[in-house]
């Protein structure tokens, strides 16, 4: 039956087919339990990296702030783990403190990682 052609009472008079998804699926096994790293830890390490590396070169939060464009608040706040960087936001504020990107990420581990 073409679709295009046919009358919605045609449509609506045809068996109902179940989904193919109906057999159930096997879940797969893993070996060993992952770490898994949380948006969380990446937004709390990098901020202890911005904040570690600023007091380093011994640097206010509001000279980081008016280097990147930004407030000392929302410095505060990336130090601090509250919000999220964007790419060019964490390319701004390694550039201000004299560090590469990857930089940022040295201290990034999985929380349950000891």
């Amino acid at each position: 039956m073409d679709l295009n052609k046919a009358s919605s009472a045609e449509i609506l008079d045809r068996p109902h087919r179940a989904p193919h998804s109906a057999t159930p699926r096997r879940k797969a096994r893993r070996a060993m339990p992952v770490a898994r790293t949380t948006t969380q830890d990446v937004q709390a390490g990098i901020g202890l990296a911005i904040r570690g590396r600023r007091r380093l070169i011994d640097m206010t939060l509001r000279a980081l702030a008016d280097a990147c464009g930004v407030s000392f608040q929302q410095i505060h706040k990336y130090e601090s783990g509250q919000c999220s960087i964007s790419a060019v936001q964490l390319w701004r504020i390694a550039s201000a403190l004299g560090v590469p990107v990857s930089y940022f990420f040295e201290r990034v581990t999985p929380a349950d990682r000891s």
